[in-house]
C-alpha cells in the first residue's frame, strides 16, 4: 500500500513538472505537489481505519466463533458504528444465556446433592397415576429400588381403607388448585405397612386436566410415637396414672351424647380432711394417699366406666348404665366402702373418708360444666353434713349454693364498708355473779340497717377462706377493747373465737402477735376459745400452735366440749386453761337425771385436769342453780347477760367487775391466778 502511494505521488508530480516547464508556470508545479501530498496523507489515513476496523472485525468474528465473551477491552470501539449496536447486544444476549446457564447447572447440582443424601422421597407421577421418576430414597422408605417403581401405579401400595379418602382429598386439591398434606400407610417390598406423610401438587396441562403430579414424602412413624406420647403425657394424671381434667372432656362428652338412650351417673368426690394429712405427714404421704385412693376405686369399675383426676384430691367416676337413684347409690356405697378401708401411710393409720356429690345423667341438652356444678353442690352439701356420705343433687344445692355466693358478697362488702360490728356478752362467777369475763362477738350489719347474727355467714367465711380476715378483724376489736379497759381502771378479759381454718394457718400465731403489739394489751387479757373439731382435725399440728400461744402469755379454752371426740388423755397433752360446756348440756339440765349426772361427770373431768369450768347458754335459775351446786365455775348466757356494745360493757365493768380467776395446770402453783396479776 506505501508503495502504491509512493508511485502515485511520483507520477503526479512529473506529470505537474512537465505541464509548468511547458506552459513556463513554476508556482503551479508547487500547487500541484501540495495538492498531491494532501491527497496522499488522505488517502493514508483512510487505509488505515479501514486496516483497524478489519482487524477489530476481524478479532470480533473470531471470538463469536469461539464463543469467548464478553470483548476483550477496546475491540468493541474499534469495530464499525453500524456493527457496534448488533455485537453489544449479541453480547448481552450471551451473558445472560451464560447466567441462566450457570444458575441451572447449579441447581440440578443442589437438587442432585439433595437427592442423593435427603431421606425424603421425591417422586413424579403423570396423570394416568404411573411412576414417572422416584428418588433413591425410595429404597429405604419403602425397600423398592427406583427402576421397580418406575410405570407403576403408585396407589397400588396404598392401604386399601385409605385408599378412597386419599383420592377424593386428591380431586379436591385438583378442583382448587392447590396442594395436599396427606399422611397413609405405605406397603412396603417386605409387606409391612408405614406411615408416611406425603406433600402433592398437581401439574396442570394447557386445557386444565392434571398432566401429572410432583410428591415429597418422609417417614413421620417416630414423630407420631413421640405426638402420641406427648398426647397421653397431657392427658394422664403424671401421679395416679388416671385420666387428668383435660382427658375427661371429652369422655364426659361421649357418655352425655348417648344419655338418653344409655343414661349414666357422674360421681364428684374428695378426700374429707386431705389437707392435714399433706400438712402434718408431708406432701409425700399425701402423693401415696391419692395413689392409693385411685387405686381403690378403679378396682370396682365396671368395663366401660371411667375414672378421672380433678386436681388436687377432687376425681370424677362415669358409671355407665345407671338409670335409677337407687343404683347411683348402691355404687356410691361401694366407693365410700372401697375409699374408707384403713390405710397404713407413712408409719400412720390413715381412717379416709370421702364425700361424694352425685348427678344423675339422661339429658343430652344438660352441658358437661353443668354437670359437674351440679355434682360440685352436691359433694359440699356432704361436707356441711359431716361428709363421709354421698348426696345426690338437686335443685336446693343450686339454692344453698347461691345464697352461700350471696353471703360471700355480703361479707366482701361489709368488710370493706366497715360494716361489722363487735359485741361482748359478760360471763359471771357462779358464786359472786360478778361479770369476771366476756366473749367478743361479731355481727353483720346488713344494708338495711338490721344485724346479722354469726350463724349466718361464720361457716361461709370459713369455706370461702374470709375467716382469716373477719377473725383478724375481731381480734383486733377484743384487744382494743381490752386495752380500754384496762386503761380505764377496769381490767378485763375478754374471749375470741378462733376458727379451725385459723388455727391451721400457717402465718396465725405471726398475726396474734402482730395485734397484740399493736395494740399494746396484756396477753393474759385474751382468752382464745378452741374448737374440740379444729384440734382434732390435726392434733399433732394443732398441740404446736396452741403452745406457741400458751408461751405468749395468752389463755386458751376448749370450746363447746362435748361435741366431739377429744379424749381425757387428750387433753392432758394440750395446754388448755379453760373448759367450756356446750349448750346443749346445759339444755338437758332441767331434764331427767341423765343430764345434771352427763354435767356432774364433765364438770369432775375438767376439775381433775385443774380446768376453769364455763357452761354457756344458760337461761333459767334452773339451769344456774344446777350448775352452782355440780361445782361450775363461770356461767354465761342470756340468764344474766345479753350480748352488748363495746360502751354498755364498759359500764357493766365500771358498776362492778371482777378479775377472771382460773385454775392452774401444775401442782408448785397456787389453787388459782388473777389474769392481771
Amino acid at each position: 500500500m506505501r508503495k502504491l502511494l509512493t508511485s502515485i505521488l511520483v507520477a503526479i508530480t512529473s506529470s505537474l513538472a512537465t505541464l509548468a516547464a511547458v506552459a513556463g508556470a513554476p508556482h503551479i508545479v508547487a500547487m500541484g505537489i501540495a495538492l498531491a501530498v494532501l491527497m496522499a496523507v488522505l488517502v493514508y489515513r483512510a487505509w488505515r481505519r479501514h486496516d483497524r476496523e478489519q482487524r477489530a472485525l476481524d478479532r470480533m468474528l473470531g471470538h463469536l466463533a469461539e464463543f469467548r465473551l464478553p470483548l476483550p477491552d477496546g475491540v468493541q470501539a474499534q469495530l464499525p458504528a453500524v456493527l457496534q449496536p448488533l455485537v453489544s447486544g449479541y453480547e448481552a444476549v450471551f451473558l445472560e444465556m451464560n447466567r441462566r446457564q450457570a444458575a441451572l447447572a447449579e441447581r440440578v447440582e443442589r437438587y442432585a446433592f439433595v437427592e442423593m443424601h435427603s431421606e425424603d422421597m421425591v417422586m413424579q407421577v403423570d396423570g394416568d397415576g404411573l411412576v414417572k421418576y422416584v428418588s433413591p430414597a425410595v429404597q429405604a422408605q419403602l425397600g423398592y429400588t427406583p427402576q421397580e417403581l418406575r410405570g407403576t401405579r403408585i396407589l397400588d401400595l396404598l392401604h386399601p381403607g385409605e385408599l378412597a379418602s386419599w383420592v377424593e382429598a386428591l380431586k379436591h386439591a385438583a378442583r382448587e388448585h392447590r396442594a395436599a398434606l396427606l399422611e397413609g400407610n405405605w406397603r412396603r417390598k417386605d409387606g409391612r405397612y408405614v406411615t408416611l406423610e406425603m406433600s402433592l401438587r398437581h401439574a396442570q396441562g394447557l386445557n386444565g386436566s392434571v398432566a401429572g403430579t410432583i410428591s415429597m414424602a418422609r417417614n413421620v412413624e417416630a414423630r407420631n410415637e413421640l405426638r402420641d406420647k406427648l398426647t397421653r403425657a397431657a392427658h394422664t394424671d403424671h401421679l395416679t396414672g388416671l385420666p387428668n381434667r383435660a382427658a375427661l372432656a371429652p369422655t364426659l362428652e361421649r357418655f352425655r351424647a348417648v344419655s338418653r338412650e344409655k343414661p349414666f351417673v357422674l360421681f364428684l368426690f374428695d378426700l374429707d380432711r386431705f389437707k392435714q394429712v399433706n400438712d402434718s405427714l408431708g406432701h409425700n404421704a399425701g402423693d401415696a394417699y391419692l395413689i392409693e385412693t385411685a387405686n381403690r376405686v378403679r378396682s370396682i369399675l365396671r368395663p366401660g366406666d371411667s375414672l378421672a383426676r380433678m386436681g388436687g384430691d377432687e376425681f370424677v367416676a362415669l358409671f355407665d348404665g345407671v338409670d335409677s337413684e337407687a343404683g347411683a347409690r348402691s355404687i356410691a356405697s361401694r366407693i365410700i366402702d372401697a375409699v374408707s378401708q384403713p390405710y397404713s401411710c407413712h408409719g400412720a393409720l390413715l381412717h379416709p373418708k370421702t364425700s361424694i356429690g352425685i348427678v344423675l345423667c339422661d339429658d343430652p341438652a344438660l352441658a358437661c360444666d353443668e354437670l359437674i356444678s351440679r355434682a360440685d353442690r352436691a359433694m359440699y352439701a356432704a361436707k356441711r353434713q359431716g361428709g363421709n356420705i354421698a348426696i345426690v343433687y338437686n335443685a336446693s344445692h343450686s339454692a344453698s349454693l347461691r345464697k352461700d355466693f350471696d353471703v360471700e358478697r355480703s361479707l366482701t362488702r361489709a368488710l370493706q364498708d366497715d360494716r361489722l360490728v363487735i359485741q361482748f356478752q359478760p360471763i359471771v362467777d357462779a358464786r359472786s355473779k360478778q361479770p369476771v369475763l366476756a366473749e367478743a362477738l361479731v355481727r353483720m350489719r346488713a344494708e338495711d340497717g338490721s344485724l346479722i347474727g354469726p350463724g349466718q355467714f361464720i361457716g361461709v367465711a370459713e369455706r370461702t377462706g374470709q375467716i382469716l380476715q373477719l377473725g383478724q378483724w375481731v381480734l383486733e376489736q377484743a384487744c382494743c377493747q381490752a386495752r380500754r379497759l384496762q386503761d380505764a381502771g377496769t381490767p378485763t378479759a375478754i374471749s375470741v373465737n378462733v376458727s379451725p381454718r385459723q388455727l391451721m394457718h400457717v402465718n396465725y400465731v405471726h398475726t396474734v402477735e402482730t395485734v397484740l403489739e399493736h395494740t399494746g394489751v396484756s396477753p393474759s387479757a385474751i382468752v382464745l376459745e378452741v374448737t374440740e373439731s379444729a384440734v382434732m382435725d390435726d392434733v399433732e399440728k394443732a398441740t404446736a400452735t396452741l403452745n406457741h400461744l400458751r408461751s405468749l402469755g395468752l389463755r386458751l379454752a376448749l370450746d363447746d366440749f362435748g361435741t366431739g371426740y377429744s379424749s381425757i388423755s387428750m387433753l392432758k397433752s394440750l395446754p388448755f386453761d379453760i373448759l367450756k360446756i356446750d349448750r346443749t348440756f346445759v339444755r338437758d339440765a332441767q331434764g331427767t337425771a341423765i343430764g345434771p349426772s352427763t354435767l356432774g361427770a364433765i364438770i369432775d373431768i375438767g376439775k381433775s385436769l385443774k380446768l376453769t369450768i364455763i357452761a354457756e347458754g344458760i337461761e333459767t335459775a334452773e339451769q344456774s342453780l344446777c350448775l352452782e351446786r355440780l361445782g361450775c365455775d363461770l356461767l354465761q348466757g342470756f340468764r344474766y347477760f345479753r350480748p352488748m356494745d363495746a360502751a354498755a360493757h364498759a359500764q357493766v365493768h365500771a358498776q362492778g367487775g371482777a378479775p377472771l380467776r382460773v385454775h392452774s395446770r401444775t401442782a408448785q402453783e397456787a389453787d388459782t391466778v388473777s389474769l392481771f396479776s
